[in-house]
């Protein structure tokens, strides 16, 4: 007989009554992640009364260095307990022996990660929680990262929202609680407080079933179930999670031991927490606190798609180039008149490949998938064929249900992901915004810094191996082969392609990746507005011209060329200040320090916020790329905030000057040449000011999005009629075979 859900709402004539609530012990497991431990630790020290409770720390056996150290400080302080097993016994263990106490304890518990961190009152409210009905067993906070207790997602691993730290989105879940403390079927052991007569009834956790840990504390709840106990949300406390840093890589396992023990230990235990998944009763409760991070919506006009998915490569904060930026600003948009998600990439080491994590960005649910370019598997490494990829990007498609994908960039990610989209019938704007189809370098610049005519398998295997694996030589030439086949496939199957230039465009049809007739639109990107300083500040008489590089210090940025170019001019007479990340590539930003002079300095990327009042500084951008440019939105940005641009002669940098006298081009590769354009302006600054008067009105981020939509409509528009001819078609044949049969 299939075993049936137990009722979680507890019964309170079957548990002993109630002791008044006293002092709790917190108790802290720890075994390695050293800094995320001494983050856990100053949160309990900023937020936890010790004159009252106590924080028990049970070491797993021998520490880091930098733990150890910290232990030792605490050691003697008043309100903290030092507990140590002399070897690892494991997490189950080293709670129980918390839980326990040296000597024995009577004091209520809560068992706390060693990677969390606890927000303001946050043990006062859960011991309100704890002893707002004496059925309740166990309270469990909202976390960012504890399963059904997770928010903003439910279920999901998940980031802060953006926009909030762990301090200020603790205070916005107090505010928004209604103090509800809806029943659970287990607690989390993320964050788990526990009513000491609760053990002392039912015992410690389950150590030979669940040693080094996992699942120990849903056998504990399920034990409290069939002893009359509830477990309860604590709807008005929040607590950071991290996540993973204590298990590893080993998590995996661990969820497969733990399912299998509690199968066996408890049958009744998956149908009881599936019957909770599916009704859901604390999603009123996320709502509250979601209903104050998402914007307000914009009504949009009638036929428009209600939802649409972004795919993109990285995400700010974490990527912060041009594609990225531009995508976020697009989908942020959106999201004020529709539902938006995005599926896009972010590193970290902690976490395994098809992991994934969840990010609320001003309204955008952000899916980031985890990819630290570790595989050995060369087509997932080179983003050309990934199962697990492929598999969560399902998910996501079944579960947002859009009705339009919009591919920004697919590096990191795997090109089958748009079969994924097209087996579920859903049409495609894929959008180019570099030339990562014909060049696994994106933008044909070749490993030994020189502009490559277009591609080959020699060449290409040659420049970026896509492998070492034995027999490299012929393997990189088959993964070319299925890599230029897999990229034209790809741009042309989607319904309808956007670049922001005619020569992306035009060389994208010169290499034979599109066909002229293709769905192509060339429609010029638009910028972010924001606040730019009105009016400019003036630059005193005699002062240098102020010269800037923003963006990538990559070599084909040629960065190496601006610099080159200000070595030999007088600081006195002209200054340049690069801005952008050092750590990108080092021995490039060394090369760069080794020939830099006197006026020229690199500075690390200024925050967005900083930007009206960057470009308000400078009297003239230098975009000195040798590799090709699809569009230059910075240069674009720089524009908008009435600095006027000296720009290489390279992709599509030239279209930004067509029909106005505002700026300069140079020779990409060439030195001397910038230099004497930079000469020409110190011997007469007021061709600044002149250039000035003549920038060209740039297009805002609205009038952009409006344009992408009128490709949507588009879109939609031919899908339907093609919906609708399909259907005609099926119905006349039907009727053809029902005609014959008669």
């Amino acid at each position: 007989m299939k075993p049936q859900a137990l009722s979680w709402e507890g019964d309170p004539e079957r548990v002993p009554p109630d002791r008044p609530p006293g002092p709790v012990d917190v108790i802290i497991p720890v075994y390695e992640a050293a800094e995320a431990f001494a983050r856990c630790v100053d949160s309990v020290l900023a937020w936890t009364d010790l004159e009252r409770h106590r924080l028990v720390l049970v070491l797993d056996g021998p520490q880091p260095a930098a733990t150890a150290a910290l232990v030792d400080r605490l050691r003697g302080e008043a309100g903290v307990l030092v507990l140590e097993n002399p070897a690892r016994q494991g997490f189950v263990a080293s709670v129980n022996l918390g839980m326990r106490g040296m000597p024995a304890s009577d004091r209520d518990v809560v068992l706390l990660n060693s990677d969390t961190r606890v927000t303001d009152r946050w043990l006062v409210k859960l011991q309100e929680a704890a002893y707002s009905a004496p059925e309740i067993a166990t309270v469990t906070p909202f976390s960012n990262s504890a399963t059904i207790c997770s928010l903003p997602r439910f279920l999901e691993a998940n980031v802060l929202p953006a926009g909030y730290d762990v301090d200020s989105f603790g205070r916005l879940v107090e505010a928004r609680s209604r103090r509800a403390y809806p029943r659970l079927p287990t607690g989390v052991g993320v964050c788990l407080y526990i009513k000491r007569k609760a053990l002392e009834e039912l015992g410690l956790f389950d150590e030979k079933s669940f040693g080094l840990g996992y699942g120990e504390e849903s056998e504990f709840c399920m034990r409290a179930l069939k002893a009359g106990y509830a477990h309860v949300l604590d709807d008005a406390t929040f607590i950071y999670h991290e996540g993973q840093r204590s298990f590893g890589t080993v998590r995996g396992k661990r969820v497969h031991g733990a399912h299998k023990a509690m199968q066996k230990l408890h049958p009744e235990y998956l149908a009881t927490v599936a019957r909770f998944l599916h009704e859901d009763p604390i999603r009123p409760l996320r709502q509250r606190v979601l209903a104050e991070i998402r914007p307000q919506r914009r009504p949009q006009p009638a036929g428009r798609p209600e939802r649409v998915l972004h795919v993109v490569h990285g995400w700010p904060p974490w990527n912060q180039a041009g594609t990225e930026m531009y995508a976020a600003w697009l989908a942020r948009r959106q999201a004020e008149v529709r539902d938006v998600a995005v599926y896009s990439r972010v590193a970290d080491p902690h976490r395994l490949p098809g992991d994934a994590v969840e990010l609320l960005d001003r309204g955008v649910r952000v899916r980031l998938a985890v990819n630290n370019f570790t595989q050995r598997d060369p087509l997932s490494r080179n983003a050309l064929r990934d199962k697990q990829l492929e598999d969560d990007f399902g998910r996501l498609l079944d579960q947002f249900t859009p009705r339009l994908v919009h591919v920004h960039h697919l590096a990191g990610h795997a090109v089958s992901l748009l079969r994924v989209a097209a087996r579920r019938g859903l049409p495609i704007v894929y959008q180019v915004q570099d030339w990562w189809a014909p060049c696994a370098r994106v933008n044909l610049f070749d490993a030994w810094r020189s502009l490559c005519p277009g591609p080959s398998l020699g060449k290409c295997s040659a420049c970026l191996p896509l492998t070492g694996l034995p027999p490299a030589p012929l393997l990189n030439r088959a993964l070319y082969t299925y890599r230029f086949r897999q990229m034209r496939q790809a741009l042309r199957s989607a319904n309808a392609l956007v670049m922001g230039s005619r020569f992306i465009y035009d060389s994208h049809v010169a290499l034979g990746y599109l066909r002229p007739d293709d769905p192509v639109h060339v429609i010029s990107y638009g910028v972010d507005p924001g606040p730019r300083l009105e009016p400019r500040p003036a630059r005193a008489p005699g002062a240098p011209l102020r010269f800037g590089v923003i963006g990538s210090i990559l070599p084909h940025k040629g960065i190496h060329v601006a610099v080159a170019a200000f070595s030999a001019i007088d600081p006195a007479r002209a200054t340049l200040t690069v801005w952008g990340d050092a750590s990108a590539d080092p021995a490039y930003t060394r090369e760069l320090e080794s020939m830099r002079g006197p006026g020229t300095e690199i500075r690390e990327r200024f925050p967005d916020e900083h930007k009206a009042e960057t470009f308000a500084g400078l009297d003239a951008l230098v975009v000195p790329s040798v590799g090709l440019e699809s569009f230059g939105l910075v240069a674009r940005e720089a524009m908008y905030h009435h600095v006027p641009v000296l720009a290489s002669r390279r992709g599509a940098l030239p279209e930004m000057f067509e029909g106005a006298d505002c700026g300069a081009l140079f020779e990409p590769e060439d030195p001397a040449d910038l230099r004497h354009q930079v000469e020409a302006l110190i011997a007469d600054p007021g061709q600044i000011e002149r250039w000035r008067e003549r920038l060209p009105g740039i297009k805002g981020m609205d009038q952009h999005a409006e344009e992408i939509e009128q490709v949507y409509d588009r879109v939609l528009a031919e899908r339907h009629l093609l919906d609708r001819t399909m259907t005609g078609a099926v119905q006349k044949a039907v009727r053809k075979v029902r005609t014959k049969r008669r």
